[in-house]
């Protein structure tokens, strides 16, 4: 994917020409944005123009004191988020990369790993896989070996994935990572105790201390957690969002949830019955697979609770619009 269009910034004075802003942190209905000139805003909005995400760009009205109204919301290059029936939870938008951060210890979870890896490419994000605490898996080469070849299946060997101990090894992480952020805008996303934390202060040393500055501004000097937080690092930036337990994917429909499972989508094609569930019907193509260990069973399982969940929600509920066009950065 191409990395999003850098447009110059304009700023009002006595012009009817926008001022125009990067939201760089997100804690519930409040806002932070820097413009051009590094001025750091506190943000509200009405109706749609709450819906922001970090990353986004936004024409801003000042109403004096660095505070200002969201005017206007800049077409995205692209929106990773999750959604359940109800409501929809922005990670961030305008994105080069996602990168997941995993681990042998805590242990993984595969399915919120699937889910991920639908949602970017739902979204048309490239993943990367920064399996952390690699040095754990030191002398035990067959579960090594076992886990990338799980990862693998899960991710149709298309999605890179980087053997690291971040903590153990610091200086080799960086080298490796370095490379990776270079010049782009990457999410980090990662469940909690798995070092998603520990990478970001790793490539930006002082990011925690920035989290609690804008923790300061969001809300009138009280001390409380950033939802998302964009920190520049030195020709690249990173965007740490919370952990994470839960990753719906209700904003999808079947026909594109069956287009992203596409070793299930080209197998089902071969099936007996043009509309086959790949359930228990006489003559499935994709059963036969599973059978012969050509499909990932556990890819196969998150397909169908996929499905089921979106058959299950209401079909009256409102499903996001996609993101269009192009967008500038600071």
């Amino acid at each position: 994917m191409g990395k999003p269009s850098r447009k110059p910034l304009k700023v009002a004075s006595n012009t009817a020409e926008p001022h125009l802003a990067v939201v760089v942190a997100s804690h519930g209905r409040h806002f932070l944005a820097k413009d051009e000139q590094n001025t750091l805003w506190q943000l509200y909005g009405k109706g749609k123009r709450r819906e922001v995400a970090v990353g986004d760009v936004v024409s801003i009205d000042p109403s004096g004191d660095c505070q200002a109204w969201i005017a206007d919301i800049q077409p995205r290059s692209n929106l990773l988020y999750r959604s359940d029936a109800l409501k929809s939870k922005m990670f961030a938008a305008n994105l080069d990369q996602v990168m997941l951060v995993l681990a042998v210890s805590p242990p993984y979870s595969p399915e919120l790993l699937g889910r991920t890896w639908v949602a970017c490419r739902h979204a048309g994000v490239p993943l990367h896989i920064v399996f952390n605490k690699a040095d754990l898996l030191q002398g035990e080469d067959e579960l090594r070996e076992q886990l990338m070849d799980d990862l693998a299946r899960w991710t149709l060997s298309d999605t890179p994935i980087h053997l690291l101990s971040i903590t153990a090894q610091p200086h080799d992480s960086k080298t490796v990572l370095h490379p990776l952020v270079h010049g782009k805008r990457t999410l980090v996303l990662g469940q909690s105790g798995m070092g998603k934390s520990t990478l970001i202060n790793l490539l930006i040393p002082g990011a925690a201390a920035a989290t609690n500055e804008v923790s300061l501004a969001l809300n009138a000097g009280k001390h409380t957690t950033t939802h998302t937080r964009l920190h520049a690092g030195d020709g690249f930036e990173l965007i740490d969002s919370p952990g994470f337990q839960a990753f719906g994917l209700h904003h999808l429909s079947e026909a594109e949830l069956l287009a992203v499972f596409e070793d299930i989508q080209d197998r089902g094609m071969r099936c007996r019955f043009a509309n086959c569930q790949h359930l228990k019907e006489p003559g499935c193509a994709v059963k036969e697979a599973l059978e012969t260990d050509d499909l990932h069973e556990p890819r196969y399982a998150l397909y169908q609770l996929l499905k089921a969940e979106l058959q299950a929600s209401s079909p009256k509920g409102p499903r996001p619009a996609p993101p269009t066009a192009t967008a500038w950065r600071i």
